[in-house]
């Protein structure tokens, strides 16, 4: 028995059956004449105009509606939406058509544009809703406020040069003739600005014809809906002056797009780059022409010689304060550049050293002619231990700063012993000192995560040891039921303009530009990180044990009686 299903339900994603193929190219056929017919024949435009448009909508309408149920997704919702919004604005067309014939010659804005205004908002949410790129939530900040930036100067500009003549029928117009003439103009910024934000945050797609389509066709509604308003107003909707040729262009687009709905595009992957002074320029184009009506505006208006100093000043202001702005971007990234190159040093240094030394070493105990005994095997073995034991804490404390927040630090706490917490962290560090004094409560117990806190001492013990000078001094001590942990030695200590910077990222201080002194700038950054995830502070002042530096470590609520 042959099947009697739909033939749409068997076309495969992508393809449109022969008669619904036929059927758009009919439309498009019949917009195409309606709108040459309304140029050569003027004096029937009011009988081909209305009828062209309800047919484009209807078509679009049931095309997405249909097209959408072979999506997937957000795809799907959003290209339903869009179909579900013309379908209500041909109702609105429709509606008007029959009032209009049924009882005479009607306002040209009334309660019907009800059901027209539904279906444009519900088109713009669906249109809005497009899939694009995940952007993460300061890149889709900045988009938005490029596109408002252009939106709301775009409609400054048509306010000034369309619809401020307006404002004085507004007071003689009813309450529906108002609320329409609000309404509409406030659709089409949202129109505008919508078509930004959708072309400024790239499509997840290849070139999509049928988004280029659809914004053409909401730019020209768009105006062609302020010509209408401006047209229309205060009249009866056959005094109105519709500009038809826009309408169905607009339409014309519609459809064009519609028909291409379920033709997806292959999806594409962008290559990172910087972005181009024309695209960051682009969105401020409209802000631009913006200025330019400003001061056109000020030449023809009878202002005060201050108020034109101020607006001329204030437009100088700010030009000034965008070139700083660029400037300031210019030099961030400079920065950032900067930054980076002595991250990349000091990191190739830090790993440099134990790298040789490891591969060195390997080289001794395998090559059969050196002759080495057992027992410097043994001691070449532990060399190479305790090198690769320190590039592992490099490698450690780099991946606990590219976590970002102390918040995200997973402490696994338990009851320890402090002393035999700090007589580890002692036996991991290389000790080149003369002199290592240690003063800590014998019984002294923490609650705390033993491995992060020796970690804390390890890297104030290696600072010291690297920067100090030949005696060092660690004090661990109770305050209250708080943990005390200072490190101390007789080097030259921290100069002032250092003492905060210390404690961020890839920051040596005064050692910056010493290549001498190996160091990478991320030790302190990794003990006030930890800190902070004890909820506990840090804090550098001279030494008044040793003269030198100080560097002190509180981990509030952290002793335990023992």
């Amino acid at each position: 028995m042959q099947s009697t299903a739909p033939r749409y339900r068997t076309v495969l994603r992508g393809t449109v059956p022969t008669g619904f193929r036929w059927g758009v190219a009919l439309v498009l056929v019949a917009l195409t004449l309606a709108c040459a017919a309304v140029i050569t024949i003027p004096a029937q435009k009011d009988a081909i105009g209305p009828p062209g448009m309800l047919i484009g909508v209807g078509a679009v309408g049931i095309l997405l509606v249909r097209s959408s149920r072979h999506m997937d997704g957000r795809d799907r919702r959003a290209w339903r939406l869009i179909g579900m919004g013309f379908l209500v604005v041909g109702v609105g067309i429709l509606t008007i058509a029959i009032l209009d014939v049924a009882f005479g010659p009607i306002p040209a804005f009334g309660p019907p544009d009800i059901i027209v205004i539904a279906g444009y908002a519900l088109v713009l949410a669906g249109f809005g809703s497009l899939p694009h790129l995940s952007t993460s939530k300061p890149q889709r900040v900045r988009i938005y406020l490029d596109s408002a930036i252009g939106a709301i100067s775009l409609a400054v500009v048509m306010w000034v040069l369309f619809l401020d003549e307006l404002i004085a029928a507004f007071a003689q117009a009813n309450a529906w003739e108002r609320w329409a003439g609000s309404i509409y103009p406030i659709l089409d910024v949202a129109a505008l600005m919508v078509v930004v934000i959708v072309t400024v945050r790239r499509s997840s797609y290849r070139f999509d014809l049928r988004l280029m389509l659809f914004g053409v066709g909401i730019v020209v509604q768009s105006l062609a809906d302020l010509t209408l308003l401006k047209s229309g107003f205060g009249q009866t909707f056959g005094e109105a002056e519709p500009n038809y040729v826009m309408f169905l262009l607009a339409a014309l687009a519609y459809v064009a797009a519609a028909s291409n709905a379920n033709r997806q595009p292959k999806p594409r992957a962008y290559a990172d780059r910087r972005a181009s002074l024309i695209s960051m320029v682009a969105p401020y184009s409209a802000a631009g022409i913006l200025v330019i009506v400003l001061i056109i505006e000020m030449q023809a208006s009878q202002l005060t010689t201050n108020a034109r100093i101020v607006l001329y000043a204030t437009l100088s202001v700010g030009v000034l304060v965008i070139i700083r702005q660029g400037v300031a971007i210019g030099e961030n990234r400079q920065l950032v550049e900067r930054q980076r190159a002595e991250l990349v040093s000091s990191i190739s240094h830090e790993l440099r050293t134990p790298l040789t030394a490891i591969v060195g070493f390997l080289d001794v105990m395998t090559d059969e002619e050196a002759g080495i005994d057992e027992a410097e095997t043994r001691e070449l073995t532990e060399v190479i231990h305790e090198q690769a034991r320190h590039m592992s804490q490099i490698v450690s404390d780099l991946i606990l700063l590219a976590r970002g927040s102390p918040d995200e630090l997973t402490l696994k706490e338990s009851l320890v012993s402090i002393a035999d917490l700090v007589k580890g962290a002692v036996r991991s560090v290389e000790q080149k000192t003369t002199s290592l004094t240690i003063e800590v409560e014998t019984h002294l117990q923490g609650s705390l995560d033993a491995g992060r806190v020796q970690q804390v001492i390890v890297n104030l013990l290696t600072n010291a040891v690297r920067y100090g000078g030949d005696r060092s001094l660690i004090v661990v001590k109770r305050e209250g039921t708080d943990l005390a942990i200072e490190v101390h030695d007789n080097g030259p200590g921290v100069p002032k303009k250092f003492e905060l910077a210390i404690w961020e990222r890839f920051e040596r201080g005064p050692n910056r530009f010493n290549a001498s002194t190996p160091g990478s700038g991320i030790g302190l950054a990794v003990v006030d990180a930890i800190t902070r995830a004890h909820h506990g502070s840090t804090a550098y002042r001279q030494s008044e044990r040793l003269g030198g530096a100080c560097f002190r470590v509180v981990l509030p609520n952290r002793v335990k009686a023992a």
